[in-house]
């Protein structure tokens, strides 16, 4: 007892010491709490809890008391070997069973990120792909060891690297349903600004595992440290050695069949998440982004793209394509996405305590109305955003968003094809321009202005932090009603932010209720949409009156991220596991077009976000593209389709896999269209994808 309370004066004798200490204790006292707070989750039902529970949740106070022991065993009694000559610290020199230390950590993190993110399938994982996962833990750490040139540096880089990625991808799967995907990274702005509807969940192995890593943290931070490269020269070869590795390790990762030929890997693009519970959450990350590119469709020509535009005007030129539309053109276009916004009824077993969609279901003069096939569901709003607009499909560009990936230059869309008209033009949504890069976006998009949160005023309504739909739409009516002439053709596309998902929070009164099923975080999500169809009461009544002929476009973008229970409670099992018609239901979001004047009404019609745009311009009677007439064209033999699969002209649900060889022909052919008028600049198309004078 003498020699630890001499020790410890030592040590604490300085600033420096007692700071040390402190840091240490507050460290500690951190994990402790971190662990037993969350003890009832390790748990589980006490008594009722497995044998193997009560194992884990002992071995984890057992390693964090060793763990406490070793590092102030550490701190108070073992002195730093000094170097004779010198008097500097002596670092010690990697020897080659230090790679065992090396292997240990990278098997130790594979468990900690599968733990937390796969751990019911975890044990299904062939062992092969588990190996995988630790070698390439392994590749990581030595790279920082090359770089560092420092055993602990190294190490405890790679280990806080390894839990951040856990957690990230926990709480990305949390948020929004659907795994930690690299074009993630560049929508991280988005993310932190919708952070605070959503609640941060702890579990058993979140728990486990965190504690666990600090411990081992802690203890990497009281290793010796060890070099392999003493020299200037050797650590400066080190480090280009590293370099030339990298580059050498991306050049195969991107080009070599790595994963689908030599390890048999399917990967699914857009159900990533099946991928990274079969090879692993980190193998199947990197498994998903070596696909993130834009290549071109198979046969992909600008000679091949001619060829196409040219046998279509030859045999369409003359001729209607689709119904006429109205003979008043509207004066203001207004398109709103709604977020989030579903319509359960579509389901047999859904039922409320009372109606949620009151008005939207009253909606039947000069009214067509229906649903829209959607590429995404629980998130990924910008890319149902940019089908519309443009009239391209995201199902050629899964986990992209083209926004964020490929725009670089002016596009063509339902901006320039009204501007060409007379039409002037402005984008709306309330929350920061720099969201999925929209600032960028609407300006290649050709938007004459663009209505942000910081146009909003600060008093404005809002829900659970975020701007009303009410209020939204009275943004909407000051813009139209602040014209200098009343005349003065007008297109507004809006987006709005009420119902984005974090439903799970306890900060907003639940008044629907669903029946037969009780889920809070649901309930929550049913309740904002009555306010939402209350909100588009408002504009429409504003509207039905209104000196100007206008038209309301509205959609969903995708259906909001729910608890699988809740899909499984609707159809009886997961969704993937559906019938096609019966799995296409939680793809496909309500729509309306409606007109304060005279037109024809339709109900029950089926569309997808990529022709929706141009069913509106033909409704409206404006001019049209002739990639518009192309489209009206297409519809003839598919009236909609997104990534799972298409319906036909006579309203059958088909999977892509049983797909009839025309349809996939015609839909590589809408591909190459699609890609010249994305991705090409100086051979682009462009007279395909503008209005020309003998556009009717």
């Amino acid at each position: 007892m003498t020699e630890f309370k001499l020790a410890l004066k030592e040590k604490t004798g300085s600033i420096k010491g007692k700071i040390h200490l402190i840091v240490w204790l507050v460290y500690w006292a951190a994990t402790a709490i971190l662990f037993f707070s969350n003890s009832g989750l390790v748990i589980g039902k006490g008594e009722d809890s497995p044998f193997w529970v009560w194992i884990l949740y002992f071995g984890v106070i057992a390693f964090m008391a060793l763990s406490v022991i070793y590092c102030f065993r550490k701190w108070l009694f073992e002195k730093a070997k000094t170097d004779e000559k010198t008097g500097k610290k002596k670092i010690g020199k990697f020897k080659a069973y230090h790679l065992i230390v090396f292997a240990a950590l990278s098997t130790f993190s594979f468990f900690v990120v599968e733990l937390i993110n796969n751990s019911e399938k975890l044990a299904q994982m062939y062992w092969l792909y588990a190996l995988m996962n630790i070698l390439g833990g392994f590749i990581m750490i030595m790279i920082l060891m090359a770089w560092f040139n420092s055993l602990r540096r190294a190490s405890l880089t790679f280990m806080i690297l390894a839990v951040c990625f856990a957690i990230v991808h926990y709480c990305v799967y949390l948020f929004k349903g659907e795994p930690f995907q690299l074009i993630d990274i560049f929508s991280i702005g988005t993310a932190m600004d919708v952070a605070g509807g959503y609640t941060f969940e702890f579990t058993r192995w979140v728990t486990v595992m965190v504690t666990a890593s600090l411990c081992v943290i802690a203890i990497i931070l009281h290793w010796d440290d060890k070099r392999w490269a003493f020299s200037i020269k050797s650590r400066i070869l080190s480090r280009v050695g590293v370099f030339v590795f990298m580059i050498a390790g991306y050049y195969m990762y991107l080009n070599l069949s790595w994963n689908s030929a030599m390890l048999g890997i399917t990967t699914d693009l857009w159900a990533p998440r099946e991928t990274y519970e079969e090879v692993g959450t980190n193998m199947g990350f990197f498994c998903v982004a070596k696909f993130m590119r834009n290549d071109p469709p198979e046969g992909y020509s600008v000679a091949e793209v001619e060829k196409i535009e040219e046998e279509f005007k030859a045999e369409y030129d003359g001729k209607d394509l689709g119904e006429a539309g109205s003979s008043t053109k509207p004066v203001n276009i207004i398109a709103i996405m709604n977020e989030a916004w579903a319509d359960y009824s579509v389901f047999d077993k859904f039922a409320t305590n009372e109606e949620y969609m009151p008005f939207y279901n009253s909606m039947t003069e000069n009214t067509i109305k229906g649903h829209t096939l959607v590429c995404i569901s629980g998130g990924g709003t910008a890319k149902t955003e940019y089908e519309f607009l443009t009239g391209n499909s995201v199902k050629q560009y899964p986990g992209l968003v083209p926004y964020v990936s490929f725009y670089t230059h002016d596009q063509y869309s339902l901006v320039t094809t009204l501007e060409a008209q007379g039409y002037e033009s402005a984008a709306m949504h309330p929350n920061k321009a720099t969201n999925w890069k929209r600032d960028r976006a609407y300006e290649l998009l050709n938007f004459d202005k663009f209505y942000s949160i910081d146009d909003f005023d600060p008093s404005a309504e809002k829900f659970r932090g975020m701007i009303s739909d009410r209020a939204n739409y009275e943004k909407i009516i000051e813009v139209i009603e602040e014209k200098e002439d009343p005349s003065q053709q007008f297109f507004l596309f809006d987006i709005t932010m009420q119902n984005h998902g974090g439903y799970s929070s306890d900060n907003y009164p639940i008044s629907i209720e669903a029946e037969g099923y009780t889920d809070d975080a649901w309930n929550r999500y049913l309740s904002l949409v009555k306010e939402s169809d209350e909100a588009l009461q408002y504009l429409i009544e504003y509207f039905e009156d209104y000196d100007e002929p206008t038209m309301i476009v509205m959609f969903g973008d995708h259906f909001p991220s729910q608890d699988s229970g809740v899909e499984e409670y609707l159809s009886g099992d997961k969704r993937d596991n559906l019938e096609v018609e019966e799995m296409q239901k939680y793809y496909q979001t309500p729509f309306f077009i409606w007109t304060n004047y005279d037109m024809e009404s339709e109900s029950d019609v089926i569309t997808s976000t990529n022709l929706l745009g141009t069913l509106m311009l033909e409704k409206a009677g404006v001019k049209m593209t002739d990639f518009n007439r192309y489209q009206l064209a297409f519809m003839d033999e598919v009236k909609a389709y997104n990534h799972k699969g298409y319906v036909t002209a006579d309203g059958k649900y088909v999977l892509w896999a049983d797909a009839d060889e025309d349809v996939k022909k015609k839909l590589l052919e809408y591909e190459y269209l699609q890609y010249n008028a994305l991705v090409e600049y100086s051979k682009r198309t462009d007279s395909f994808f503008t209005i020309q004078e003998d556009n009717e």
